[in-house]
């Protein structure tokens, strides 16, 4: 028995309340770099491709419809989406993937040098 690796995991989309999306986590450092560098780059001429890719790859489920109709939670489907929530989607997996951007803090103490009342 050992550490249970979570393989995916839900987004946090303040932007778009209601919106579910569950993504995967495994990816390769290059392929992250890769998402990061079209995130940063913006609009290029890759970018339709990068996001189709990052649809494919990484979108394991999501409670969206359009016009009735469940998107389907792959490449196409995120093609589907206004770019706005494309982007917002995007950038909420590389803040998950990179993890905290900052320490935490100073350590906390053991309570043992707490003041007396």
């Amino acid at each position: 028995m050992g550490y249970e690796i979570q393989d995916v995991e839900p987004l946090n989309l303040p932007a778009f309340p209601g919106v579910e999306v569950v993504v995967k986590l495994a990816t390769t450092f290059e392929e992250f770099k890769n998402m990061e560098r079209i995130s940063q780059a913006g609009m290029g001429p890759d970018m339709d491709l990068a996001l189709k890719e990052f649809g494919d790859k990484f979108i394991d489920s999501w409670n969206l419809s359009s016009r009735g109709e469940e998107v389907p939670p792959n490449g196409e489907g995120f093609a589907r989406l206004k770019l706005h929530m494309k982007l917002a989607i995007l950038s909420s997996w590389l803040e998950l993937m990179r993890g905290p951007s900052a320490p935490l803090g100073q350590e906390s103490s053991n309570g043992l040098d707490s003041p007396d009342e």
